[in-house]
């Protein structure tokens, strides 16, 4: 099969980043597609608490797989890296010191996640009528969690090396696989929740193995040998230096959700309903920022591996444009259509009631959202990955928890919750811009035509 690799080091750079995000953004389309079809089975054949009790570990399942999944991100920018500068000794060992570094943070996800579901729930507060049906599910998706790593990791190598068509075609296959299962096990054998956590599961199995079995049969410099699998210490260290930083970033964000979680557990099980059909719905804008902000993060890095500085420039300007139209255009789709969007989920009138309110709320203003992850992955694929962990940490995360501690109680209300959500994203904004306006005149100089290509004298 023929893979369509593209070149980011040449040609109309906003065209390459939207013919590499492409695939990203079909892929994280149909990855959540089954997430959002799940909840749908779910929510009508088995009722409002057990597509509740599926909601409530959302933000404790992003918690423990977003640290994981920011590993994969380290391995890919510095997979990138070695690609663009063509240094294939180094792009072997970081193949397999991402597969190393994936299986043992798989395995530690699952056991935290098994062992200890009860006790976070509970920490949440999740509502009683509810709590077994999280528990359960909870339990069952942490068991996915090594082959949910061990995709990425894979996926994360294929995009490095600017192959996003294969991870495409294993994620089309894992989605029709988790569809059908989900009909099998929750509509005909009414299994509920745990039906819903199987079929998840055996899906990511089959796509973490496809992706493995790609990388150990490929005669390309990133072949992975299994035997060859182990960690390497400078490689490690580099995958780490933006790994941790972005899995922080992940993980903090996940834990300001836990907060925001835990409050809207007090409105009962209607707003835990509501609350997740329509994060399910806007999923759909997110997992486009997600898209975005990976394809505009690889061009960079491969960029700076190239040492094409004016390229890694024009790239910031052009992938936030790219991205502004995109999800503006989206989330106004949605938000027109979002009652009739909220009811395939759950027709009950108090769950379409909340639903439609965290719609409006979201989608207003996701396109700051949107802005604020493309700037991190500009500042990721240039290494400077502390940055953002800060912004999460300090203006996503803490001005929540601020939000809730200080200004909630004074006015307790559903739309006073939400609006935690623009104004940690507006914060977070401005430190990017005033953060990057200082960083982008630091780059190195190049000679370049008008295309952003490397001119005669340079390349002489």
């Amino acid at each position: 099969m023929r893979i369509r690799n593209i070149d980011l080091t040449e040609g109309t750079i906003w065209k390459q980043i939207f013919a590499f995000a492409l695939p990203l953004l079909v892929m994280n389309l149909m990855q959540h597609t089954y997430a959002v079809v799940d909840l749908m089975i779910v929510g009508n054949y088995s009722g409002v608490e057990a597509m509740a009790g599926i909601g409530a570990t959302a933000s404790i399942i992003n918690m423990l797989i977003g640290l994981a999944l920011g590993m994969s991100t380290g391995c890919s920018v510095v997979v990138a890296q070695a690609n663009g500068a063509h240094d294939y000794d180094k792009l072997y060992k970081v193949v397999h010191t991402s597969y190393a570094l994936g299986i043992f943070t798989g395995c530690i996800v699952s056991l935290v996640g098994i062992f200890l579901a009860p006790q976070m729930l509970s920490w949440m507060g999740t509502p009683a009528d509810i709590l077994p049906h999280a528990t359960t599910y909870l339990r069952i998706y942490s068991i996915g969690a090594l082959p949910v790593v061990i995709y990425n990791m894979g996926a994360g190598i294929l995009r490095g090396v600017g192959d996003t068509r294969h991870p495409f075609i294993y994620l089309l296959i894992g989605v029709l696989l988790n569809i059908g299962l989900d009909f099998l096990f929750v509509g005909a054998f009414d299994l509920g929740v745990a039906g819903a956590g199987w079929a998840y599961v055996i899906a990511q199995a089959l796509v973490a193995l496809m992706v493995t079995i790609s990388l150990a049969r490929s005669m390309m410099p990133f072949r992975l040998f299994l035997r060859d699998i182990a960690f390497h210490r400078v490689e490690l260290k580099d995958a780490l230096k933006v790994g941790i930083p972005a899995g922080l970033q992940a993980a903090i964000v996940a834990i300001s959700n836990v907060f925001m979680q835990s409050v809207i557990n007090t409105f009962g099980k209607h707003a835990v309903a509501g609350y997740t059909a329509a994060t399910r719905s806007d999923g759909f804008v997110f997992v486009l920022i997600n898209g975005l902000a990976l394809a505009v993060m690889t061009f960079i890095s491969v960029n700076m591996g190239a040492g094409r500085y004016n390229r890694v420039k024009r790239g910031l300007r052009e992938g936030l444009a790219l991205t502004f139209v995109v999800i503006v255009s989206v989330s106004a789709v949605i938000m027109l259509f979002r009652t009739p969007i909220a009811s395939l989920f759950n027709s009950d009138p108090d769950v379409l009631r909340y639903a439609t309110r965290t719609m409006m709320f979201v989608l207003s203003f996701y396109w700051i959202f949107a802005l604020c992850e493309v700037m991190g992955g500009v500042l990721r694929g240039i290494g400077h990955s502390v940055f953002p962990m800060v912004v999460s940490l300090v203006c996503m995360a803490g001005v929540r928890l601020v939000w809730i501690l200080a200004v909630l109680p004074n006015w307790y209300s559903f739309d006073v919750l939400l609006m935690a959500y623009p104004v940690s994203w507006f914060i977070s904004f401005i430190a990017y811009i005033i953060y990057l306006k200082i960083k982008r005149d630091s780059l190195p100089k190049e000679n370049l035509d008008p295309e952003g290509n490397l001119s005669p004298e340079a390349v002489a």
